[in-house]
């Protein structure tokens, strides 16, 4: 197993249907292949902020923010469109727009507020059926429209904050809907699973009874009930595999597998927690093989015949597991993602993705984890007088590693040392401010052993770290004045 290490686990943009994982860091984008990492200088547009891929008749499209910077995309800002190929393109006849919705029989289910001066809490919404924004909607249906799965010309969705389940066909009709009473308390939120022919939802708390989820099989055509378990302990991941479902939840330390087919309970168990031990994550498996995110630090391997302990594999210290994505398999390789473990001041520094081939898998254990070599990179602070500043040295052949774990440093330095947007989420944020830091942060590139320099690369990463800085950022030795980072050769 290969750990290698990317800034934000979670700004992965690779085009649908892609062998490869693609990274976005701040003027580049990282390409991992199997487990080998390259560059991207000139797609995906990493200086500015950028939507997931979003399903049109004509392909893919994903939205660009008009705006250079390092923040995510704005919700309420209009975005270019571009194509996979990053040409541009149009969302449902639009070149430029802030809405993202559903596609289904080509049409665009889009859920729209009513009454947009409400407050957030006293919204009332409608899902339009949009073949072009430019028109009218073609149909439309009352309330929030979650997202869906569609079979054979069907499809079926949740109608958020009404307890309702319904089922549209391609001319738009509702063609049934099931009520359920169910709560989503304890984190078991409703959730969709289309499996041939049926549709699986997870269902949270039933009041007023001992059942804290639900897992029930519908028939997708007609909303009849084809199986129903109750489970006594909130769910709080579950997944589709194959013909099983994966379910665990986080404070119980329960899980199951169940047959997809019937309902029925292929494997259980529970893990006592003590009060020192993080919330249990998902359940995954993959090649007869269970993976559990047993805590931050440790993933558990199990037979998934029986659920037997194959091994307990340590994560490296500096990462942990994230419950917020699953494994994914591209080409036969098992991708897990991870975070900057030690606090929120390492937030999108030093993560990383841990690669597992299915042939080393196969293999059998013990599998053993080998972390990619960060290479020539330090920061130190340097007095000037009464006041300090922070230099990084970073000494590398290529440019995307100067670019990747230079602007790592840049963040762990402005993180670690200043006053910023995090602000005392963490305990230790007043014995780690650098009280005597100025603000100035340098990056010195050595000039000489970097094959492939590319100075308006390094231009635009100051740029936009400094856009960054004059927002979020200010110099513990004079807290009016943002950070700010230049670079230069040596």
């Amino acid at each position: 197993m290969k750990i290698l290490h990317i800034s934000d686990k979670s700004d992965e943009g690779a085009q649908p249907g892609s062998e490869s994982l693609v990274f976005r860091g701040h003027t580049y984008a990282a390409v991992i292949t199997g487990d080998q990492l390259s560059y991207d200088y000139h797609h995906y547009f990493p200086e500015r902020a950028m939507s997931s891929w979003l399903d049109t008749p004509n392909g893919s499209v994903c939205q660009i923010s008009k705006e250079k910077g390092i923040e995510g995309i704005a919700l309420d800002l209009e975005c270019d469109v571009y194509d996979v190929e990053f040409q541009p393109s149009t969302y449902f006849g639009l070149s430029s727009t802030n809405r993202r919705g559903n596609m289904f029989n080509g049409y665009c289910l889009l859920p729209e507020c009513t009454d947009s001066s409400a407050s957030v809490f006293d919204r009332e919404y409608v899902t339009n059926a949009y073949n072009d924004f430019n028109e009218k909607p073609i149909a439309q249906f009352e309330g929030y429209l979650g997202c869906g799965v569609w079979f054979d010309g069907y499809y079926v969705a949740s109608l958020i904050s009404d307890e309702l389940i319904i089922a549209i066909d391609s001319d738009f009709n509702m063609v049934w809907k099931r009520k359920f009473l169910n709560k989503d308390i304890g984190c078991t939120v409703s959730k969709l699973f289309q499996y041939s022919s049926i549709t699986i939802a997870r269902l949270g708390q039933l009041p007023g009874t001992d059942i804290k989820s639900q897992i029930i099989s519908l028939d997708t055509k007609t909303g009849n009930t084809v199986w129903k378990i109750d489970l006594p302990f909130y769910v709080n991941h579950c997944t589709l595999i194959g013909d099983r479902i994966y379910i665990s939840s986080q404070k119980e330390g329960c899980w199951c597998v169940l047959n997809a087919d019937s309902g029925e309970i292929l494997l259980q168990d529970e893990v006592v927690l003590t009060e020192e031990d993080q919330p249990v994550g998902w359940l995954w498996a993959d090649s007869g093989y269970l993976f559990f995110f047993y805590q931050h630090n440790l993933l558990r391997v199990m037979d998934e015949a029986n659920g037997k302990i194959i091994q307990d594999i340590n994560i490296p210290k500096g990462f942990g597991l994230t419950s917020r994505f699953y494994p994914e398999v591209r080409d036969n390789y098992i991708y897990f993602r991870l975070v900057a473990s030690g606090g929120i001041e390492k937030f999108s520094t030093y993560g990383g993705i841990m690669i597992l081939s299915r042939e080393e898998l196969r293999q059998g254990p013990p599998w053993t984890i080998e972390v990619e070599d960060k290479g020539d990179i330090s920061y130190q602070a340097i007095v000037g007088g009464k006041t300090e500043y922070y230099e990084i040295n970073a000494s590398y052949e290529e440019l995307g590693d100067v670019l990747r774990f230079g602007q790592i440093e840049i963040k762990l330095v402005a993180q670690r040392y200043a006053y910023n947007h995090w602000g005392n989420l963490d305990d230790n944020w007043k014995t780690r401010i650098n009280k005597k830091f100025d603000g100035r942060i340098v990056l010195n590139i050595d000039k000489a052993k970097l094959r492939n320099s590319d100075e308006a690369k390094f231009d635009l990463m100051v740029e936009l770290f400094n856009k960054h800085f004059e927002k979020k950022f200010r110099a513990p030795a004079n807290k009016k004045k943002p950070l700010t980072l230049i670079w230069k050769y040596i």
